[in-house]
């Protein structure tokens, strides 16, 4: 186990101590998180003349708003407790009673007029679940999937469509897709800045260079860029046979494609839009057509896809699994039977099998290195076994004879 050896100075970092040593050392109360957690917290108040008994009181009654705060952090974002902060104060702070399940004091000490306790709360988080649900407050706050962008896009002045994954670099930029970005952004969805990926080592960029992806490479691209989902399309300005007097022109912005899950490879979803702008400047005319249809693409993918992906939260991941050494038969009959009892898999299906070779599909209820961790604790008794990568959806293992 990691120990923290840094000298902290501050109530915020000895409260940040205090509550991550509990939580460290009560593993119940870190797989409940949502439903309930005990935190260790100090409150602080101020002596009144001689009432001491006040003062203890009120900071008792500090550090209960401090931890019903902290388990509303867990719960919501930053951003969405500054932006409902007015309303969670009345909702949550001016009645801790209603989410503190049980506290005691472990110590107290005053120092001048200033009067601390250490307290341990027990907090109730399904509560403030629920009083956040009610309230309209939680339920923007819902876990949604990275997003990687892959749309090809082509306007009037271009011959061939441009793409930013292409071996140049990333000097394109697609209309659509910004404005789609901004529609998804704004929803909550995690959008990955391409301009920072063409950095990343190991990727050989000439193997993508082409604006007609097929799912599979999509899929690979996302997954070595860390999204959950990829977005890959196409979008087109044409002119549009409607006029209006002798300069005025309409311009069609179509955008198309789908939305592929990278875990998976499983279609989530699959869409066309195409909206109308209308300009006499062909340059002009094309570019707002492309960010017209690109914002109306973008609310329609956030509505559905928010849809989509909470319908799937439950189901469990599909982590492939490569594992290499199974020529020696036995080993590979007694690997699967200990994979199969491991808790959160569900299921395990062949997915192809070569000469001392084979790759498995494994639905898990977790990530991939979760799943790793738990491989690394069995007992094979009769040979080991070598995990040499672990991926956000694959594993690759080695068994070697005991």
């Amino acid at each position: 186990m990691r120990t923290f050896s840094t000298r902290c100075h501050g109530l915020k970092f000895l409260l940040f101590g205090l509550t991550l040593g509990l939580m460290i050392s009560n593993p119940v109360a870190a797989q409940q998180a949502a439903k309930t957690k005990t935190f260790v917290v100090i409150g602080t108040a101020t002596v009144r003349g001689t009432n001491v008994s006040g003062a203890r009181q009120k900071a008792i009654s500090d550090s209960l708003v401090t931890a019903v705060a902290l388990m509303t952090a867990e719960l919501l974002q930053t951003d969405a407790v500054v932006e409902n902060f007015s309303q969670l104060n009345e909702l949550l702070f001016d009645q801790t009673s209603t989410y503190i399940q049980d506290y005691k004091v472990l110590t107290e000490a005053s120092s001048g007029k200033a009067y601390r306790v250490v307290v341990q709360a027990t907090v109730s988080g399904d509560n403030i679940s629920k009083r956040l649900s009610a309230a309209g407050v939680l339920k923007s706050q819902k876990t949604l999937p990275r997003v990687l962008l892959l749309i090809a896009e082509q306007d009037l002045m271009q011959m061939s469509p441009g793409f930013w994954w292409d071996q140049q670099g990333p000097g394109f930029q697609s209309l659509a897709a910004t404005a789609m970005s901004a529609q998804l952004q704004e929803a909550g969805f995690v959008i990955i800045e391409t301009s920072t990926m063409r950095n990343r080592p190991l990727l050989n960029w000439e193997t993508y260079d082409q604006p007609d992806l097929t799912d599979q490479q999509a899929v690979e691209l996302g997954s070595r860029l860390q999204a959950d989902v990829v977005i890959l399309g196409t979008a087109i300005a044409r002119l549009s046979t409607n006029v209006m007097g002798s300069e005025m022109k309409s311009f069609n912005g179509t955008v198309s494609g789908r939305v592929i899950r990278v875990d998976s490879t499983e279609p989530l979803l699959s869409f066309t839009r195409t909206a109308t702008a209308v300009n006499e400047d062909d340059i002009i005319g094309s570019r707002e057509a492309l960010e017209d249809v690109g914002a109306l693409a973008g609310r329609v993918l956030a509505e559905e896809l928010t849809v989509v992906w909470q319908k799937q939260a439950s189901r469990p991941a599909v982590v492939q699994m490569l594992i290499r050494g199974t020529s020696n038969l036995a080993s590979y009959v007694k690997f699967r039977k200990k994979l199969n009892t491991i808790s959160g898999v569900q299921g395990i299906r062949v997915k192809e099998i070569e000469p001392n070779e084979a790759t498995l599909l494994v639905e898990y209820k977790g990530k991939a290195k979760d799943l790793a961790a738990a491989l690394m604790l069995q007992n094979f008794e009769t040979f080991g076994i070598n995990i040499f990568e672990v991926t956000r959806g694959t594993i690759k293992i080695e068994l070697i004879a005991g």
